[in-house]
């Protein structure tokens, strides 16, 4: 049986109980997103599954170095995308952290454990094209206020960039109907402001007026205490993330887009197509809510591709 370092009280409180007790200071020390905490439980559920599974006896173990070796070489042998393994490795470090802050380890198992190196990906964007094609496809008018209210869902997911959980968890008052900016809660609980274009405010005034609320008339500048979700069903309840992709889901086939297309790829896309157009990437990090620049800098990589397109395109000597 392997050898698991000093601890205080592994050997007698259940690996099920420190997790618990994680996610409790994820949600109320930390603020982290709904959808983190969701990945957070799934992956330390998915490990200490493999710790029920083979030590039932010694649930102990769980902080032993070559268990955990053991662990993420099952993961490998599952087939897993090498980034989904860096970030249950990951979720495991944060985990270990904690439980060595709290008292309960002595050391961290996973301290000056070399990382995974991360597969460079290019993010899934629409061309401006197909973007057009996807937007127009959905009517302004005529067609009742679903049409509505997806023409401007759209409009606006496109023209400010954001996260689907970020729009969903949008109110009427976030929005500065006057001079086009969006009061964003983002990850982290860190608020940011966006600009939001004027066809995308034109379009979401529509829809609202169209089920009864004016953003613009006078009654509307005064403080209201009521939070008033953006974003509506039929039924009148706010809009869920998982609705917003069988919306745009619906209207991309609609629109005869051969790509699967999902809400994060307009984000990209709005990414892109602003660095295209020579918007500094200062100025793009800023509006996605990017903590870090290098995680913008992701994009440079499509935009430069689109270069060398022009170019042995354009180029006599490409």
């Amino acid at each position: 049986m392997p050898e698991h370092p000093e601890s205080v009280d592994v050997n007698t409180v259940p690996l099920k109980d420190f997790v618990q007790q994680f996610l409790i200071y994820l949600r109320g020390e930390c603020n982290v997103s709904p959808a983190t905490l969701r990945a957070y439980t799934a992956d330390l559920t998915d490990y200490t599954q493999f710790i029920t599974r083979h030590y039932p006896d010694q649930s102990s173990v769980f902080s032993d170095r070559r268990v955990i070796r053991t662990y993420l070489a099952e993961l490998q042998s599952r087939s897993y995308k090498k980034n989904t393994i860096i970030r249950k490795q990951a979720v495991l470090r944060s985990f270990f952290h904690f439980l060595r802050r709290e008292g309960h380890l002595t050391q961290d198992p996973l301290l000056n454990r070399g990382g995974i190196k991360r597969d460079k990906r290019i993010p899934h964007f629409l061309t401006e094209k197909d973007m057009m094609r996807l937007l127009e496809a959905v009517p302004t008018s005529g067609d009742g206020l679903a049409a509505l209210r997806d023409r401007a869902l759209l409009e606006f997911l496109y023209s400010a960039g954001l996260r689907v959980e970020e729009l969903v968890s949008l109110n009427i008052e976030d929005v500065e109907f006057w001079n086009g900016l969006a009061r964003v809660l983002g990850k982290g609980s860190k608020v940011r402001l966006v600009p939001v274009g004027e066809t995308a405010l034109e379009t979401l005034v529509r829809y609202l007026k169209a089920r009864g609320e004016d953003p613009l008339s006078a009654s509307a500048k005064k403080m209201n205490t009521r939070a008033r979700p953006l974003f509506m069903n039929l039924r009148g309840t706010r809009l869920t993330s998982r609705s917003v992709r069988n919306i745009l889901e619906s209207w991309a086939r609609r629109a005869s887009i051969s790509q699967k297309v999902h809400p994060h790829m307009l984000r990209h896309s709005f990414a892109t197509h602003l660095l295209n157009r020579g918007c500094d990437l200062r100025s793009v990090q800023e509006m996605l809510g990017h903590s870090s620049l290098s995680t913008t800098q992701i994009y440079t990589h499509v935009t430069t591709e689109q270069l060398r397109r022009v170019y042995d395109k354009a180029h006599p000597r490409s």
